[in-house]
């Protein structure tokens, strides 16, 4: 194996999370535009990518840092991998609800109560004001 090769480990590299920045697109050759993706990785994985380990392109674990080009998607890793990593990463970033599962509870309860209350009212029932 020459220094500037690498070969793929098979290791899965599974984001936690994928989005689309609504921010962010590249423009095609044929002059369509797609969506820039964004993945959340494991601290452990960011780093890995850092180091070159990790194709920032394609995200295929590699068995030695920064080849000339990724084996799987031919992206120019020594060349741009740090490049486009100080582009590209976020830092860290909170995905998912801000609320407890307790307070989901507390907001189902309180809505199913107000459509309870609501529908009584269109029955024409008398009920004293909801809070």
């Amino acid at each position: 194996m020459r220094r500037n090769d690498a070969t793929p480990t098979g290791e899965p590299i599974i984001p936690s999370h994928v989005d689309i920045d609504a921010e962010s697109y590249t423009r095609l050759p044929d002059g369509r535009n797609v969506a820039t993706p964004l993945f959340a990785l494991t601290a452990e994985q960011v780093e890995r990518v850092r180091q070159g380990f990790i194709c920032i392109k394609c995200l295929e674990a590699l068995d030695s840092a920064f080849p000339d080009l990724c084996p799987v998607c031919r992206f120019p890793m020594r060349l741009r991998q740090m490049e486009e990593f100080s582009k590209t990463f976020r830092g860290e970033k909170k995905f998912g609800p801000t609320t407890t599962i307790e307070e989901e509870y507390a907001i189902a309860e309180e809505t199913i109560q107000r459509e309870a209350y609501d529908k009584a009212r269109e029955l024409g029932l008398i009920l004293p004001k909801y809070m």
